[in-house]
């Protein structure tokens, strides 16, 4: 019986096999509807695609061939999210809410990175509103939530977008911010741009953070040029010269701008700073530029800082290399120049030769034609299309309205008409033909005439311009806005460079200039300490000299920095005549502040919606954002 047993067990097992083959069943075949929904998936995933690639008009026409009703609930978020990217990509904002509208109703159904998507996305719209300040704060509040690489990402932009908040509304953030972790941002932010601290207090204020603030993400890791701020104090001149005119025909802007040099150089002395050894050399009292040079070299100095005159900074940028590293204080007129000021392949695009300058010249000054550009980036961000343009006649009025046309134009808006108007009493005539209000009265009497009864009529200017750019100074500009008042142009508005305010408030005289907006100085638009003790012991300059006072602390504090703008091409300094950077040729450019006549005052402009103190209680009341987090 044990035998048997022991024979069938193989058989029985062969047996059983063939049992259990024979009852095995293939996995269903998937339901036409599980199908539909992969579909749905791939459909997805290849216009997420074609987003990242920038086939935007690819991925419109995938959106609309899908229908979200037709979606589960994550892919129906995904839809959403993906139709908000592609409008923010188009430049519609307010499609884009709506759909990330639609994304918060189904977001039960969202994915982490799906939420984390949406987040980022809402950053974005208000970064491309210009809401600096908000979109910071939002990047500090989702860093926790994003992998490493993205919270990299995420922190690096974070600083950007605190680089780009007014300077205003930063100081006074930063003044008023909270012990939270973006509170410190907030702070570190104010120290990178306040141009009353001199290098070394820069670096004292930074070290000092750090030890306030030792978990924060900036502390393990300094944002930007902040991490070489020591190395930059190290590698300063220890012997410099300073060419300017002193005597002749230019010696009182020669003057303001040393007064202005040595005023920063004696804030470093007697702050027991490192300051360099200074040799003050006058133009008018040497032959050449080759002279000064070779006092220079001569006396050990290390740096040039000048000339000022137009023709010595023309002979210098000829020059195939210069005996020491140059800052000259003007700019030399070049083929090419102004179109690679930002981009120096833009004179090859436009068919000009590449322009070749010596590499250690660096130039540097009060640009006009830097104000024109900042205007022309103003209007548009303000919503503005086609301008009309009024310059005074002449080769400078030309010359800026030139360098304000290729920038308006670049931007992609549209001129109506330019006049350059010459110098006179009365602009009456100037505007009315320019606002074209004979036109209107003419079609009013051609009309009456063909009814033959009384038609009511209120002359009006021309309709195809939404603004202004007025090139022109104080005493011309105080004519020519109630000129516009009077030709019925009184809601149009205007936008002027620098050149329209005198540097002094005067609300009597400037009254007639309320509601022109323009771009300034920070250093005639609010008191600091240095401009205090130029003017307690020079006396109250007028707008003109202080604005050269202000250059000249600049160009002391320019040649401490220099190399840095020049190894950091995205780098900056905020200064006393603006936000300064350095192009491809070496040419020092200046974004300064935007204000408005109130009041026969300037008033800056913020730019932005959001206040400090709204901004300080929605930190208070987060209590994820504490200082240790």
């Amino acid at each position: 019986m044990k035998t048997l047993k022991k024979g069938l067990l193989p058989l029985l097992i062969v047996a059983a096999t063939v049992t259990l083959n024979g009852c095995s069943t293939q996995p269903p075949a998937p339901t036409a509807s599980e199908l539909a929904q992969v579909q749905s998936a791939d459909r997805l995933q290849d216009i997420r695609n074609l987003l990242i690639a920038g086939e935007f008009d690819e991925a419109r026409q995938g959106l609309q061939a899908t229908q979200p009703t037709r979606l589960s609930g994550r892919q129906r978020v995904e839809w959403h999210l993906l139709a908000a990217e592609l409008l923010v990509e188009q430049g519609d904002m307010e499609g884009a809410a709506n759909q990330l509208a639609s994304f918060d109703r189904y977001a039960a159904s969202a994915t982490t990175t799906q939420e984390n998507r949406a987040g980022l996305l809402r950053i974005r719209m208000l970064e491309l509103s210009e809401h600096w300040l908000q979109a910071a704060r939002e990047r500090d509040f989702i860093s926790a939530v994003l992998n490493e690489d993205r919270a990299d990402e995420n922190l690096a932009q974070l600083w950007q977008d605190l680089l780009r908040v007014p300077d205003t509304s930063l100081q006074e953030a930063a003044a008023n911010a909270p012990a939270t972790r973006f509170g410190a941002w907030l702070t570190l932010a104010a120290i990178s741009r306040s141009y009353h601290l001199t290098l070394d207090e820069q670096v004292a204020a930074v070290d000092d953070w750090r030890t306030l603030n030792p978990g924060h993400p900036a502390a393990m890791q300094l944002p930007g040029t902040l991490s070489q701020l020591e190395s930059i104090a190290s590698q300063r001149p220890e012997r410099i010269s300073v060419l300017l005119p002193l005597s002749g025909r230019l010696q009182r802007s020669g003057q303001a701008i040393l007064d202005g040099f040595m005023a920063a150089y004696y804030q470093s002395l007697t702050r027991g700073f490192p300051v360099p050894v200074i040799d003050v050399i006058d133009n008018d009292k040497i032959t050449d530029i080759n002279t000064a040079y070779f006092e220079s070299v001569l006396n050990g100095s290390q740096w040039l800082i000048g000339p000022l005159n137009k023709d010595d900074v023309q002979s210098l940028a000829s020059q195939p290399v210069l005996p020491l590293p140059t800052i000259a204080l003007n700019y030399a007129d070049l083929p090419g120049a102004d179109l690679q000021n930002a981009d120096p392949a833009n004179a090859e695009r436009m068919g000009e030769s590449p322009v070749q300058t010596p590499r250690d010249l660096y130039q540097y000054g009060l640009s006009a034609e830097d104000d024109a550009r900042q205007i022309a980036e103003r209007a548009w961000a303000d919503g503005h299309r086609r301008a009309l343009v009024m310059a005074p006649q002449g080769e400078w009025g030309e010359r800026v309205y030139g360098a304000f046309r290729d920038h308006w134009l670049a931007l992609g808006g549209d001129i109506a008409e330019t006049r350059f108007y010459p110098r006179t009493n009365d602009y009456n005539p100037e505007v009315r033909e320019m606002l074209n209000v004979d036109d209107s009265a003419s079609r009013h009497q051609s009309i009456q005439s063909l009814v033959r009864l009384p038609v009511e009529f209120e002359p009006r200017p021309r309709q195809d311009a939404d603004w202004l750019f007025l090139l022109a100074l104080p005493e011309q500009a105080r004519l020519i806005k109630p000129a516009l008042a009077f030709n019925f142009a009184y809601d149009l508005p205007v936008y002027a460079t620098s050149q329209v305010y005198s540097g002094t408030d005067n609300p009597d005289r400037d009254r007639d200039l309320n509601g022109i907006r323009f771009c300034d100085l920070p250093w005639l638009l609010g008191s600091t300490e240095i401009r205090s003790t130029l003017d307690e012991g020079l006396g109250h300059a007028s707008g003109s000299y202080s604005r050269l006072h202000a250059m000249g602390v600049d160009a002391y504090r320019l040649m401490e920095r220099i190399r840095q703008l020049q190894a950091l091409p995205d780098s900056r300094i905020y200064g006393a005549t603006g936000v300064l950077t350095l192009d491809g040729n070496n040419r020092i450019h200046r974004t300064t502040e935007c204000t408005e006549f109130s009041r026969g005052v300037p008033v800056r402009l913020t730019g932005v919606s959001e206040t400090p103190t709204d901004l300080e209680e929605d930190l208070k009341q987060d209590p994820e954002q504490s200082k240790d987090s």
